[in-house]
């Protein structure tokens, strides 16, 4: 248990955050799943660590004890989440009154509730096969008229909380091993057990259950519980208007002709940007690489295997 603890707490030292005992519990990476896990028993080794001066824990927050500065850091953040997840519920509500939509989940920093002020609102949406393409665009559509999405080069004239629509996935393709690193992708883990749900038609159990894979080291982590389910009233739903397999694909290719020209010509080359009619990814800025190794040096740091 010690290893499992300093490489989770490890993990989030490489991300800036530090978890509190009941997020250190659900995302505890014992690598061998096979070893069985007991949370009075992780609590126990954890006060052991904290004796030996390994990790420390003040304001209902643990790190390591290198890393005890991101406690602080992470507090000041907190103060943002409020205004953050007001929103992205907002924007959660907009998204899920689109006929294909499923589920609206928020991601990063945002769903840890540490995000910085200047910091973007990042989503994965979950939506019905046969309707990314009408589904980014309609969900994109108003806040590109509000100058509300994020501005990747001239961060200047940026919005506060502005959203970002970079990961779109249909409900007959949940499982995201696909677009993991070789060998281990600790971010991509992390990313998946720390999703937030603002809106769930019931597809968020589906999806957990096809990604056993990236949870496997995690013995621990439990399912998501949505903060709300969708709006099944008579006017919750806008109608299904826009069915037409022609407009499907005329929006491909009005969205594809729009794509900024480092998308175009990143499109399809790893797992950094993926274009194709069950999944859009747009993590041009991807920094998985940086942080495994980030956190590949702490767990060598204080001695453990990553």
């Amino acid at each position: 248990m010690r290893e499992s603890i300093i490489r989770t707490l490890a993990l989030n030292a490489a991300l800036g955050y530090s978890p509190t005992r009941v997020q250190l519990l659900l995302g505890l990476d014992v690598k061998d799943s096979s070893i069985p896990v007991d949370h009075k028993i992780v609590l126990s080794v954890l006060d052991e660590l904290k004796q030996q001066n390994l990790v420390v824990e003040f304001h209902g927050r643990l790190a390591l004890f290198d890393y005890q500065d991101q406690i602080e850091a992470g507090r000041l953040n907190e103060l943002f989440f409020p205004r953050k997840l007001r929103r992205a519920r907002w924007t959660a509500g907009y998204l899920s009154k689109l006929p294909w939509v499923r589920a609206v989940s928020l991601c990063n920093t945002t769903a840890l509730g540490q995000a910085r002020d200047g910091g973007d609102l990042d989503f994965l949406v979950i939506v019905k096969a046969g309707t990314i393409w009408r589904s980014r665009f309609f969900s994109a559509l108003p806040f590109a008229l509000l100058n509300a999405r994020p501005a990747v080069f001239d961060k200047s004239n940026a919005k506060k909380d502005p959203v970002c629509l970079s990961f779109f996935v249909t409900d007959e393709n949940l499982n995201l091993w696909d677009f993991s690193l070789p060998e281990d992708d600790p971010y991509l883990r992390h990313w998946f057990l720390s999703l937030m749900p603002l809106k769930d038609d019931g597809v968020m159990c589906h999806f957990w259950d096809q990604n056993h894979v990236l949870r496997q080291r995690h013995p621990l982590a439990k399912p998501w519980i949505a903060l709300s389910g969708h709006d099944y009233s008579a006017g919750g739903k806008l109608k299904y208007s826009l069915q037409n397999s022609w407009l499907e694909g005329f929006l491909k290719r009005l969205q594809w002709k729009r794509f900024p020209k480092v998308i175009r010509e990143m499109a399809n080359q790893d797992t950094r940007v993926v274009i194709n009619d069950r999944v859009l990814k747009f993590h041009v800025q991807d920094q998985r690489e940086k942080f495994r190794q980030d956190y590949r040096l702490i767990c060598q740091k204080y001695g453990v295997d990553p």
